[in-house]
């Protein structure tokens, strides 16, 4: 032990060693070689900080590889109770709930054999190496160190490029999802809360015991988050038929622009935005996990609110339900009864929306056949969405828009028939087998599709997140959509357009329902903020709005 302490090799020796291997996991298991490089050069740099500071060298690299596989072993528990992967804010979030972590670990073994050991190798052998190295390490050499690979990390990054915005649902990025989501967590400290919020509202706290009472029976509401549609008539290079423009128009006969806050994917935004009320950009750079973090953190969504007033809520989803981490999410928000792809009885994703239709009204008429309360609907459709380089039903002749279009471009507009087609047969269908019932039905287009972004010079090997594209209309425009079956709904907005954070709130006055103070105060803000939310000239307001949620106990800040 004596030699080995005069030793300055033998540390660093077996530190290189230790740093090789994290570089070969990070390379089998953790996506790409741009993404190996950067991982280990961050590990580099960390373990240099920690030289600097100690003068030794293998200490810091036990120190951090035992680390590491903690954050390993966590992470696939995690995913695998809930499939997403670790992030630095769950030690915020589970602060209160150990014994919803601890149920993770139930049934496995060998992952809490992999625990025990890292915590054993970060508290023992992290001391063994501490005691048995002298502190040899010059200063210098550890700053070049550390520059050197910051340098390395950057230019990894830069290569890499920006984090896919469904990186955590993957398997097999748990370290680095982890480490990627320290900066955001910082900033969220920083903030003091997950959303911006005013430090103080100024006034009397929202009622959080309101009650609803309906005057007389109010109208059974279906709510279509329609996939990937968006209207082409905002892009004067698409050529498209006219036959599917009713697709976005009202009961009024007009287009209401919607503005949402994301292109060709990350659909939960728009969805978040319009169950809650709330713009997911005030999150900052958490914007990507409201669903998770936000679970069990709300008292007052759109779902609740139906709830309060006596509907039976009712989500029909395309996916197995689950699957991307969201399942507490819905339950929390007042959708705890969830007709999946597997109850549906659907062979796959991508089924026609008159699949899903049939679906829902089935069940309508089960539950009419035994209940009185009115019912809400929360509808996911899939047949927009990606990928165009297939061909939806290629035996249904419908519209494409003509050559002068992408290849892509033209299935989607197909694709946009179809959703035409079954969207007239929902109307239809409700008038003729429920001739007694009032349906108000909404629906709205969650982003555009990727094809859209074509127009810019992009294709299809480019990825989503690599798509520099301008902001604001048309990219970032899409519709909402308010009809009637047996039921005319009262006369909407005349905004130019309106942010998705205001959408659900027009959604709930278009049933004529009493609403709580809450909504109502969304209804004065929209007006106000003419229809912006993160972008209101008034945002103090907004601000203030947020902290008053907070304040009344209808929102939870951490």
């Amino acid at each position: 032990m004596r030699m080995f302490r005069q030793n300055r090799k033998a540390p660093a020796a077996i530190a290189a060693m230790i740093l090789a291997a994290m570089y070969g996991y990070f390379y089998l298991y953790e996506g790409n070689l741009s993404n190996a490089i950067f991982m280990t050069a961050l590990a580099g740099a960390i373990i240099s900080a920690l030289a600097f500071l100690t003068r030794r060298v293998l200490f810091p690299t036990v120190l951090f590889a035992s680390f590491a596989s903690i954050v390993a072993v966590t992470a696939y528990v995690k995913f695998e109770a809930l499939t997403f992967a670790l992030h630095a804010w769950d030690f915020f979030y589970y602060a209160q709930s150990w014994s919803i972590v601890g149920e993770w670990w139930q049934g496995r073994p060998v992952a809490i054999a992999i625990l025990v050991a890292g915590i054993l190798s970060l508290t023992v052998g992290s001391w063994i190496a501490w005691r048995i190295e002298r502190p040899l390490i010059l200063r210098r050499w550890a700053s070049v160190s550390f520059a050197l690979m910051i340098g390395v990390a950057s230019l990894s990054l830069w290569v890499r490029g920006e984090r896919m915005h469904m990186q955590f649902n993957f398997p097999d990025w748990h370290v680095t999802s982890f480490f990627v989501s320290l900066q955001e967590t910082v900033e969220a400290l920083r903030r003091g809360s997950l959303i911006e919020a005013a430090k103080s509202s100024g006034e009397k706290p929202f009622d959080p015991n309101w009650t609803c009472t309906p005057q007389g029976k109010p109208p059974h509401i279906i709510m279509i988050h329609q996939e990937s549609v968006g209207p082409p008539q905002f892009f004067p290079q698409v050529q498209y038929d006219p036959v599917i423009l009713p697709i976005f128009n009202s009961f009024d006969g007009k287009l209401h622009k919607m503005n949402v806050e994301t292109f060709g994917g990350a659909s939960w935004l728009t969805e978040s935005a319009v169950l809650l009320g709330l713009s997911s950009r005030f999150f900052g750079s958490m914007k990507d996990f409201i669903q998770f973090f936000m679970a069990g953190k709300l008292q007052e969504s759109l779902p609740q609110v139906l709830e309060k007033c006596g509907y039976r809520n009712v989500m029909f989803y395309p996916y197995i339900f689950g699957t991307f981490g969201n399942k507490r999410f819905f339950e929390t928000i007042g959708l705890r009864e969830v007709f999946d792809r597997r109850a549906q009885g659907a062979q796959e994703d991508y089924a026609r929306d008159r699949f899903y239709y049939d679906s829902m009204m089935k069940e309508f008429s089960r539950h009419l056949g035994k209940s009185q309360k009115p019912m809400f609907a929360f509808l996911q459709t899939m047949v927009a969405h990606w990928p165009y380089d297939v061909a939806m039903e290629p035996g249904v002749e419908v519209p494409d828009g003509g050559d002068k279009n992408h290849p892509e471009m033209r299935e989607y507009l197909r694709r946009l028939a179809m959703v035409n087609i079954d969207l007239d047969y929902l109307k239809k269908e409700l008038w003729a087998r429920f001739p007694d019932e009032q349906f108000l039905l909404v629906q709205y287009g969650d982003h555009h599709a990727v094809p859209f972004g074509y127009l810019w010079g992009y294709d299809k090997f480019t990825d989503v997140q690599d798509m520099v594209l301008p902001k604001g209309y048309p990219l970032y425009t899409t519709y909402y959509s308010v009809d009637g079956v047996n039921y005319t709904p009262p006369r909407l907005p005349a905004l130019d357009s309106v942010d998705t954070a205001f959408v659900g709130a027009i959604f709930l006055d278009a049933a004529r329902l009493p609403l709580p103070e809450s909504w109502r105060e969304r209804l004065r803000l929209m007006q106000l903020c003419e229809g912006k939310a993160f972008e209101c000239k008034q945002r103090d307001g907004m601000l203030k709005f947020h902290r008053r949620l907070i304040e009344s106990g209808l929102m939870t800040e951490k």
